[in-house]
């Protein structure tokens, strides 16, 4: 298994930009497989206007930064979210902030995948592509808990992007990544090596996103929703989010400011498949049907219990039901991932599609079993 850790008390920054209604440009928003399951089979090819050879996005050899670059850049897009009006203390009506992040195209249809922070609270949205043009677009559908979004734009797409396997990846590899760098200097391209993988990062929100790849390539504000790349041309990421420093004590227990530098974080491929493919269908999060406490270590040691989540009720017809998961059993690993630490059911389960089986090892008893249960669609509230 990948090591998975939490980035304490480190202040993580969401790397979309905002403009504030007073003209500046702000900070960060802070606080703020498989054809047969609808996998997003995006075409990987150019029109010949933004790519004269013809060549594939995507190489089964290695490219050079400049063709990779040059290749992918016309489905990475910049996108503006002007924001919903607010109220002030006084009840006067004040212009929504305008808020700007990055993307990129998936299928010749128009579907754009970028984070859901960087479209939350919405207005209108609007796509700059590479060439300049300007189009308005519409949100598919958002999911808070992988901070994924698809948006999608009635335009004429020439480039697309494939998604590589990021399960593959290895510390050291290099990548680039392509964004809209302070929300003004669009396309920007920027490269370093995998600095480490399974990384935990808790978003200001409170969100934790798990299995976060970790890179050294420069992500600045405006880089949101923006595509990590391998030397392929395939994405193995969506660039999400930043740190700039912590807190830390010295040995005198004083608590100190340590900065921090190329420290960014993607969320891999792996997870980005699946939910843009139900994103994309406009489709509701894949379904379990339990509620659950989730054990961790100290739990663990006073209960006597596995880490992982306590099944608490189980939903009549159900999933969980129909494949005979019960309370009292603690599920410890999904398709055999440990839910351990920062590692929640309800996360592991949101990043599989419905209709999809996920293979559950569940503690029972004192004994381990195994249990394969197809996920449902989530119910309306």
């Amino acid at each position: 298994m990948k090591e998975r850790s939490r980035l304490g008390a480190a202040s993580v920054l969401l790397v979309a930009v905002v403009a504030l209604v007073f003209g500046g440009v702000g900070g960060a928003v802070v606080g703020s497989r498989m054809t047969q399951t609808g996998i997003v089979q995006a075409t990987a090819q150019t029109a010949p206007s933004s790519n004269p050879a013809g060549n594939p996005v995507e190489s089964s050899t290695p490219l050079s930064w400049v063709e990779v670059a040059r290749r992918a850049g016309p489905a990475v897009v910049t996108i503006v979210n002007q924001q919903q009006p607010q109220s002030d203390i006084f009840g006067n009506v004040q212009p929504g902030a305008k808020a700007e992040g990055s993307g990129f195209a998936i299928d010749k249809k128009g579907d754009i995948v970028t984070n859901n922070h960087v479209v939350e609270g919405a207005q209108t949205l609007t796509v700059v592509f590479s060439d300049g043009r300007k189009v308005s677009a519409q949100l598919v559908r958002s999911d808070p808990l992988t901070d994924l979004a698809v948006i999608k734009v009635s335009a004429k797409i020439t480039t697309t992007l494939t998604f590589g396997d990021s399960n593959n990846l290895q510390p050291g590899e290099p990548v680039l990544a392509i964004g809209s760098a302070l929300g003004e200097y669009r396309n920007t391209v920027t490269s370093g090596i995998v600095s480490g993988l399974g990384r935990a990062i808790t978003e200001p929100t409170g969100t934790v996103l798990q299995n976060m790849v970790q890179t050294d390539a420069p992500i600045n504000q405006g880089n949101s929703g923006g595509p990590l790349l391998n030397e392929h041309g395939q994405v193995i990421g969506v660039n999400t989010a930043i740190t700039r420093g912590a807190q830390a004590s010295d040995p005198f227990g004083v608590s100190q400011n340590v900065v921090a530098e190329g420290l960014g974080f993607a969320i891999p491929s792996s997870t980005v498949k699946n939910v843009a493919s139900r994103l994309v269908q406009n489709k509701a999060p894949a379904f379990l049907g339990v509620t659950y406490h989730p054990i961790n270590q100290q739990d663990s040691t006073f209960y006597s219990l596995p880490v992982g989540a306590y099944v608490n009720t189980v939903a009549s017809g159900s999933p969980a039901a129909k494949a005979g998961i019960r309370p009292r059993d603690v599920i410890t690993r999904v398709d055999g991932q440990k839910l351990v630490g920062t590692v929640q059911l309800e996360q592991v389960i949101a990043e599989h599609v419905p209709g999809q089986t996920a293979v559950l090892q569940v503690w029972r008893s004192g004994k381990t079993i195994t249990i394969k249960v197809k996920l449902g669609s989530k119910p309306h509230s």
